[in-house]
């Protein structure tokens, strides 16, 4: 069954506008420096729904955690990295240096990742605390649903699983060279190699996606933020794919209800993200 995955207001809302859960990247200039601030995912679990939820301010968001990422561009270097949480029309910088975020879908939890290792952030008491004891720098993080264990990405484009509560990693050697990984919602690992690439890790090693335009420009690859039974979600500029783990790729394109519902939220994202930027330039 097709339907956006949608979870009441309180809960997680999972949705990246041009990718699977992703708001486009947003731009601003300031002290001659770009500031860039990106959507990375949403507050903490829930249930599906195909339904647009009603609430008193007509706001998707609601009562819900959207984190951003803002960092500052000098050069090709990406610096000055933050960790946002916007909630109830507030947003509050709970991680420094920090480029990563997976939420955990049965807990009010987000799981955050920075130069010094792994965090988990609880979205109803909004404390911040490390989880584990590694200590890489970590620029991708993405979290199992059926079990407690993470995949982490690191600065030097290695993927690890991380187990035992965080104090053990086990490197991902299929997957090599990654610039981002995501989780399907059977947990089946994707990343985006080199040149745009994106691949599945089986269990004969890494297969490159099939059936996709060459030599893309750009690619975004997360949880699909629709109920589809297997996959995870991938654009290529403004074009949505579902990618499965046979290594097929099919391109995706929503009906009329799914339209409508996507379009509410990326209007009502647009007001979260000027709520948030007009706070932090204060």
């Amino acid at each position: 069954m097709r339907g956006l995955l949608v979870c009441l207001a309180g809960l997680l809302v999972c949705l990246k506008t041009a990718d699977s859960h992703s708001m486009p990247q947003k731009d601003y200039d300031a002290d001659s420096n770009k500031h860039d601030i990106t959507n990375r995912l949403d507050d903490t679990s829930g249930n599906n729904s195909t339904s647009v939820p009603d609430n008193s301010s007509g706001m998707f968001y609601s009562n819900i955690t959207v984190f951003f990422v803002r960092y500052v561009t000098r050069g090709d270097n990406k610096v000055d990295k933050s960790i946002y949480a916007h909630k109830n029309g507030k947003a509050k910088k709970v991680l420094e240096d920090g480029m990563a975020v997976s939420c955990c879908y049965l807990k009010s939890r987000a799981y955050l990742g920075n130069k010094d290792g792994i965090y988990v952030y609880d979205t109803e008491t909004e404390k911040l605390e490390k989880y584990g004891n590694l200590s890489d720098n970590v620029i991708g993080i993405a979290k199992e649903d059926r079990s407690d264990d993470l995949y982490i990405l690191t600065e030097d484009h290695v993927v690890y699983k991380v187990i035992e509560e965080g104090t053990k990693k086990i490197k991902v050697n299929e997957a090599e060279h990654a610039e981002q990984i995501a989780l399907d919602w059977d947990d089946n690992l994707y990343y985006i190699g080199a040149n745009n690439q994106p691949y599945v890790v089986a269990s004969d090693g890494a297969k490159k996606i099939e059936g996709l335009p060459a030599n893309p420009t750009s690619a975004l690859i997360s949880k699909p933020p629709i109920t589809i039974e297997h996959g995870a979600w991938l654009t290529f500029g403004k074009q949505p794919y579902i990618i499965y783990p046979n290594a097929t790729s099919e391109p995706y394109v929503f009906n009329d209800q799914e339209k409508l519902e996507h379009e509410k939220r990326n209007r009502d994202l647009d007001v979260i993200f000027l709520q948030f930027r007009n706070q932090i330039e204060e």
